[in-house]
């Protein structure tokens, strides 16, 4: 007697049931792999090459990339932004035509650049003089390094921001005037400035001037004493004392 004879029908339905689970079950163990086990590739089948690239992945070409997640990193970032600033005012004060439209005195530049993260390595950059000696807005653009054109900007047309160094000179002509009308108050107070404009947001003074609020310490505080400083002549337009 055959063995499958021995089987009733339901019986032999079992086994064939068995038979098929077990081979389902084998086929799936055999092609469908966990890709977190996979040896010697990324998890997700990515295989294409990286060897020549660096992570976090950046631009190929791309120089002096410097990742602030580590510390001290930020200084050393904001210390190639100064000396990439630094090297295009040497190039751009290099030449006759840009020392001309500047004069004697001036600001530093507004710098912007174009074509480089964070101002390192830009292919392009415009430097936004502000001469008093002429009273006008210089624009100087560098292309690769080399100076590509030098423009004047009337004043009042176009100005660009306020520079650290301007409120600072801006305060020593201020404090120095109210000094010398013995307003006690001023020196304990702390200055905040801003480029100035004309009454109601008409548009840019005809000079460079800044305006100064004083304050007490505290931030918050609001100013006691205001004052607008014509840097082009170096001197005090008008004073306000803020009344609380």
């Amino acid at each position: 007697m055959q063995a499958d004879s021995l089987l009733t029908d339901p019986a032999r339905l079992l086994v064939v049931a068995l038979l098929s689970s077990t081979m389902v079950l084998t086929a799936q163990a055999e092609g469908s792999v966990d890709p977190a086990h996979v040896k010697g590739g990324h998890p997700t089948g990515h295989v294409h090459d990286h060897a020549d690239q660096t992570w976090p992945p950046q631009p190929r070409g791309l120089r002096n990339v410097v990742p602030l997640s580590n510390p001290g990193n930020a200084e050393r970032a904001a210390d190639l932004r100064r000396q990439s600033r630094a090297e295009r005012e040497r190039i751009a004060l290099a030449r006759p035509e840009v020392r001309q439209a500047l004069g004697k005195r001036y600001n530093r530049p507004d710098v912007v650049e174009s074509g480089a993260k964070d101002g390192v390595g830009a292919e392009t950059s415009r430097l936004m003089y502000f001469s008093y000696a002429n009273n006008t807005t210089v624009e100087v653009t560098l292309d690769k390094n080399q100076v590509r054109g030098v423009r004047r900007i009337r004043a009042t047309d176009y100005q660009p921001d306020v520079t650290g160094e301007e409120i600072a000179a801006a305060e020593v002509i201020a404090r120095a005037y109210f000094e010398a009308r013995n307003l006690e108050r001023v020196p304990a107070l702390k200055a905040n400035g801003i480029l100035a404009y004309l009454p109601q947001g008409t548009g840019f003074y005809a000079t460079r001037v800044i305006y100064l609020s004083f304050h007490a310490a505290t931030d918050d505080s609001p100013p006691e004493f205001a004052a607008w400083v014509d840097l082009t002549s170096q001197r005090v337009l008008r004073i306000r004392e803020e009344r609380s």
